[in-house]
This record gives C-alpha cells, structure tokens and sequence, in this order.
C-alpha cells in the first residue's frame, strides 16, 4: 500500500469517528430538549463540568499512541502490550478517584458554579450518575490510543457508531418510556461507555498484544506518562483559556456579537475534527517509523503529511466559502446575527487554510513524542492571542477582530511548528525516546 492510501485510510475512519463522539451529547440534548428547559439546561451545566474529564485526561489517548507505536514498529509486541497494561491501570486508578470525586462532591461543584437554584437538584443527580461511567470513559482513551498504536482507526469508529445508536435507543426508552427523565439519558450514556471499554476489550484479542502478566507500572512508566499528561494539559488548557478568551470578549460586545460567534465557531470546530483525522494518522505513522528506527521515513511521512495537510485547508476553505451565503441563515433565526456571521465567514474559511498544516504538524511532532515543543509554543501562541483580545476591546473592536487574535495563534503555531519539522532533529531525538 502506498504512503498516500495508508494515510487515507487511517485519516478518514478517525476524522469520521472524531465527528461521531459529539453525538452522544447532541442526542441527548436532543432528547431532554424534549423534557423542559430547566432539564436542558441542566444537562449544559453537568456536560460543561464533565468535559474538564476529557481535558485533563486526555493524555492517555495520544500518550498511549505514542508508546504502542513505537513499540510495533520496533517489533516488539510484548513491550506494546506492556505499555497498553500500565496505560489501563493508570486509567483505572485515575478513573475510580475522578468517579468517587464526582459522586461525593456533585452538590458541592454544582454549588460552586453559581448556577440557578432551579439546576441544582436534577444536574447533581445527572453528575452522580454519570461519574459511574468515569473510569469506563478514560478505559475508552487507552482503547482509542492503543488501536491507533496499531494503524487500526476503522474498529473504532465501528465502536463509536454502536455506542451512539445504543445511547439513542435507551435515551427514548429510559426518559420517555420509563419516565426517568434527565437520570435516563444520564444511565444510557453510562452505558453506552461501558459498552465502548467491552468492545475494544473483546476486539482488542486480535490486535496481538497481551496484558496478561503485566502487573501495577513501574514509577518510571508512570512518571513518563504523567509527564505527557503535564505538558498536554498546559497545552490544551493554553488553547481552551484562548478560545474562551475570545467567547467571553463576544458576549461583552452584545448578544448579537455572542450568538454570530457560536454560529462560527461551531462550524469551526466540526470542520476541524475532519482535519484532526491526518493528523491521527501522522501520529501512528510516524510513530511506527521512529520505532523501527527510520528517521529517514520519518520525515517522509511528515512531507507527504504536510502536503495532505495544505491541501485538505485549501479544500475545506473551498467548500465552506460558498456556503457562508445560505450556512449562517441555516444556524441561526435572527437577521442581525445571520448578516454579522456572514459578514465574517471568509475570513473563518479561509482560516482553514492554516489550520489543516498546523493540526496535522502536531500529529507528526506527536508521534515523535515532541510532547514539550508542542506545550511550550501552544502556550506562546495562547498569550498572544489573549493579549490581542485584550487589546481589541480596549479599542472596542468588533468580532472579526477577535477573530483574528485566533488566527494569529494558529499562526504562530504554524511558524513553530513548521521550524520544528523542517529542522529534522525531531526524527533523531524520536528514535531514541
């Protein structure tokens, strides 16, 4: 196969599976929508609290890819397998604490953030429920690490479409049929994670690697794996504070100003996960290549995935720019905030064009376990783009330039990560991590 068609065939699975995970949330809002507005807003308040989960977590999903790539391409399953075990005891022990945090402490944090007394009671009975689904959600993570470990993205996203019918099936079943209401959609969404953890736990027999005999993780393993998860919480807290930085600035501005930003900004991040897609899959790839010691293929990989990357922004700014004529009407009802949106999606369009070189140049620096590089400039870029949010409404400038303070820090990621890999002295230092 050649590197282009491995490259497809890794991207669009795990692009298809990154669209499909929001699902479960617009399903179930989609269907407590239907109970009344206090459980809907509720179910916005709990999902906000619990995607600090995600963001705090997340490291076992690309820490775990780094380690089980390397390791198959160096031939070496047992050690795969090793790594797959200590990544899955780290999960469990994580996962448990995070659970227990969360049931004991649901008033208390739903408390804390100051919501309506009317949320209170049905969004800490929703928080209680779902922490029994925690430790399942970040056993998920390793699966979704150790499958992309193997170049294997398509058994995923099967998993993924399982669990959104199920969780869809039993939210009807649970909220109308038994009557349970916002607890309904809050068990079938814990099941359907527990159906997840089964799925990659039954398939997974076939991916070759053994966790049997591999007891708790040395403090080394696990030292290595927090370390990853420092530097992709300080970059991913970096990137979430900016973003928020610039929503936040939004709704300063007015309401029109906050809901044109949604309408953008929701078509910004769907559009991004498709792009994410290559980058998972320069993350396997370049993984494996520095396992078997190639950093020739390496960087063979990183062009052809550079090139992927250009030319996927060029495409989907493409595709999006006609769309600004008839997409933000479509989103959103009142005539002021569809002429704002659409007064400002080519810029959002065209910004594509940046984004699809940069989200695929951390899949390549990912997979050479550049963790460091990536966290240090992310939160550069990060500040930047604060501090030009800072200065834009100090001149009370509008929502295209705050718009422009994102893309400068796509910008300045660009630019660093562009230096890192052309440099070459990522692939070096990669096969000998």
């Amino acid at each position: 196969m050649t590197l282009n068609r491995r490259i497809v065939a890794l991207a669009v699975p795990a692009g298809v599976t990154l669209i499909a995970d929001p699902l479960l949330g617009i399903v179930d809002t989609a269907v407590v929508g239907r109970v009344g507005s206090v459980e809907l807003g509720a179910l916005g308040l709990s999902v906000g609290l619990l995607g600090s989960v995600s963001w705090i977590f997340n490291f076992l999903v690309y820490g775990t890819t780094a380690t089980v790539s390397r390791a198959v391409g160096a031939g070496d399953l047992e050690l795969a397998g090793r790594r797959v075990a200590h990544a899955v005891w780290l999960a469990v022990g994580l996962g448990l604490s995070a659970g227990l945090m969360f049931a004991l402490l649901a008033g208390s944090i739903v408390d804390w953030t100051g919501a309506d007394s009317s949320l209170r009671a049905p969004a800490t009975s929703y928080l209680r429920i779902r922490a029994l689904g925690v430790p399942f959600l970040l056993l998920s993570y390793v699966g979704h690490g150790a499958f992309r470990g193997v170049s294997n993205t398509r058994s995923p996203l099967v998993f993924v479409i399982i669990a959104n019918l199920l969780n869809a099936g039993l939210d009807v079943l649970l909220v109308f049929g038994f009557d349970l209401g916002l607890e309904g959609a809050a068990w079938a969404t814990v099941a359907a994670e527990v159906v997840v953890v089964l799925l990659f736990v039954l398939r997974g027999r076939s991916l070759g690697l053994s966790l049997r005999g591999h007891g708790l993780p040395a403090q080394a393993d696990v030292r290595a794996l927090l370390a990853i998860g420092r530097d992709l919480f300080l970059r991913t807290g970096a990137l979430l504070l900016a973003l928020l930085s610039v929503a936040v600035a939004s709704a300063r501005i007015g309401p029109v100003a906050a809901a044109a930003h949604q309408v953008l900004f929701s078509t910004w991040i769907f559009v991004s996960a498709l792009l994410d897609g290559i980058a998972i899959a320069g993350q396997a790839l370049v993984g494996t290549a520095l396992g078997r010691g190639e950093s020739a293929e390496a960087r063979e990989v990183a062009g052809a995935l550079l090139r992927w990357g250009a030319w996927s922004g060029v495409a989907v700014a493409g595709v999006l720019l006609p769309l600004g004529f008839v997409a933000p009407s479509a989103l959103a009802e009142q005539q002021a905030v569809v002429e704002l949106a659409t007064s400002i999606w080519w810029f959002v369009a065209a910004a594509h064009v940046l984004s699809g070189v940069v989200f695929v140049l951390d899949g390549v620096l990912m997979g050479a376990g550049d963790f460091g590089w990536l966290r240090t400039w992310s939160v550069v870029a990060a500040a930047l783009c604060i501090a030009l949010v800072v200065v834009v409404r100090a001149f009370d400038g509008g929502l295209l330039w705050l718009w422009a303070s994102l893309e400068l820090m796509i910008a300045v990621r660009l630019v660093a990560n562009v230096v890192r890999v052309r440099g070459g002295g990522w692939a070096v230092t990669g096969v000998t991590r």
